[in-house]
């Protein structure tokens, strides 16, 4: 097992880089011909936009079923496991069960959340999608459960080969239910419930006999048992707690920036936020694998081995994080006018400051998985509550003056902080000084970020101008070349690094 799990990663972002792709092919492709007519797309939006509230239906027992199975996995206690996903379940179904009961309300009384449908025709179509969302709710716990079964055993990529075939099912059968005389969203919403249905059975199948998996212990276990409740609750309403608190950092911006500055300010400020959000994507899909190892370590109680992991960690992501930050930072402006014009130069600084809250991403990441895997539940308190606390002030104390700049300034403030919490978790867990950290972590990355600047610095001269596939493809193509130089370059100064690389090249290819 041991021997495996570097080309359980590799596979894991190969085949999630995959879907990411079919997502940005979905966005071109699915949403042009739904918004063919507003109003009925209005109507779909608002009644996929209700599923927000079953994203947060489990009130963070998924977290913590995903820890604790996860260590009983790694001690070979199966049926434990099953018996704590099981539980999970349970609370996802109780939920679930009143979400259902909510979402029926409005199918039959779809006026009280949508305002002005003026035709028959529009409320039926409401209420069909409705009901077809609340009848289908419990996919969320098939989700849920099949995430932590193939997450554990870091063979995520079983059940994302899985979906990706259920996504390509879905984009291929718009081109049926929306042609120039057909516009059946309710027929394509219920299609694409059906898959879902299809996608989740089946990989429940393959889990079931691919890792032996006791389907009698887990619907015995399905069921409320205080024990279980009792060992998870803290680091639950823990993460609970937490989720909120992200909301408060990064959820609120639009509403808060159209209520105080108006709906031109959101669209300065939401360029630089997709960036930010796609940034969060791609680091979330780099990061997420190693949550399971983390847990496996403390349930087997190696801690050698996870200081082993959490610096190997650190040292080979850090050039992922910090290489194409920095290029992006630096190219933002020929990006943003190539991306979306020249009347959104005011983005540019907005943006900047949004991606650069990252920077800190090898230590940040890790350092929260740590906390949650060592169930220090005040540091998790502490952590989560200090982004939101210090950004909210600080936008209060500067907006009359900074306008819409104090939101990504703060934001960026605001990571900074957590990222120095995050440092010291990580030299302390590491037994390193805070010098000796920079000295054989950080160090041999300053020269290749110098060449780096110092290149980028020269090219962005010459990048084109003007909003077009073509300059933002060369401008794309620049930072993701000079990345790519850069991480040559820290290759050969960090001995750490090139070993690590050496050592998952052999094992691809033994």
């Amino acid at each position: 097992m041991q021997r495996s799990f570097a080309t359980n990663y590799l596979k894991i972002y190969l085949w999630q880089g995959i879907s990411i792709i079919l997502n940005l092919l979905a966005m071109f492709i699915v949403v042009p011909r739904l918004a063919d007519n507003p109003t009925i797309y209005g109507i779909y939006v608002v009644c996929i936009s209700a599923n927000i509230f079953l994203t947060y239906a489990d009130i963070g027992f998924a977290s913590a079923g995903y820890k604790f199975a996860s260590e009983c996995f790694a001690k070979k206690n199966l049926e434990e496991e099953v018996k704590i996903v099981a539980f999970v379940a349970f609370i996802l179904f109780l939920f679930v069960v009143l979400f259902a009961l909510f979402v029926s309300g409005l199918a039959l009384h779809p006026d009280l959340i949508i305002k002005n449908i003026n035709s028959a025709t529009e409320k039926n179509i409401a209420s069909h999608l409705f009901f077809i969302l609340a009848i289908f709710s419990p996919l969320i716990i098939f989700q849920r459960v099949l995430d932590i079964i193939y997450g554990i055993r870091l063979e995520q990529f079983v059940l994302q080969r899985i979906m990706i075939g259920s996504s390509i099912l879905k984009i291929l059968s718009v081109f049926y239910f929306f042609q120039s005389t057909r516009y059946d969203i309710v027929g394509y919403f219920l299609f694409c419930q059906i898959v879902n249905v299809m996608a989740f059975l089946s990989s429940a199948s393959i889990a079931i006999i691919r890792y032996q998996y006791n389907i009698f212990v887990f619907f015995k276990a399905f069921k409320f048992s205080w024990p279980i409740f009792n060992k998870t609750k803290s680091l639950a309403f823990g993460s609970l707690f937490l989720t909120v608190m992200w909301i408060f950092y990064y959820e609120l911006d639009a509403f808060a920036i159209a209520k105080l500055l108006g709906p031109e300010s959101v669209a300065i400020y939401a360029v630089g936020f997709t960036a930010m959000t796609f940034l969060r994507s791609l680091y979330g899909v780099l990061y997420s694998p190693f949550f399971a190892r983390f847990n496996h370590y403390i349930g087997l109680n190696d801690i050698s081995g996870l200081r082993g992991l959490y610096l190997t960690i650190v040292i080979m992501t850090l050039p992922l994080v910090v290489f194409p930050i920095m290029s992006l930072f630096l190219l933002m402006g020929p990006f943003i006018n190539a991306w979306v014009g020249s009347h959104y130069q005011n983005s540019v600084l907005i943006a900047q400051l949004l991606i650069i809250c990252f920077i800190y991403g090898a230590v940040s990441y890790p350092g929260s998985f740590l906390i949650i895997a060592q169930e220090r539940i005040r540091i998790l308190y502490i952590t989560a509550a200090v982004a939101p606390i210090i950004y909210w002030v600080g936008i209060a104390l500067t907006i009359n003056f900074m306008g819409l700049v104090s939101f990504a300034l703060f934001k960026f403030i605001a990571m900074t902080l957590s990222g120095g919490i995050y440092f010291f978790i990580t030299i302390k867990f590491l037994g390193y000084k805070p010098w000796e950290f920079l000295k054989q972590v950080l160090a041999p990355a300053v020269i290749p970020v110098i060449i780096l600047c110092v290149m980028l610095l020269f090219a962005v001269q010459f990048m084109p101008t003007g909003k077009s596939t073509t300059n933002l493809i060369i401008v794309v193509a620049t930072g993701g070349a000079s990345s790519a130089l850069a991480l040559s370059i820290y290759y050969f100064f960090s001995g750490h690094f090139r070993s690590y690389a050496n050592g998952i090249i052999r094992k691809c290819f033994a």
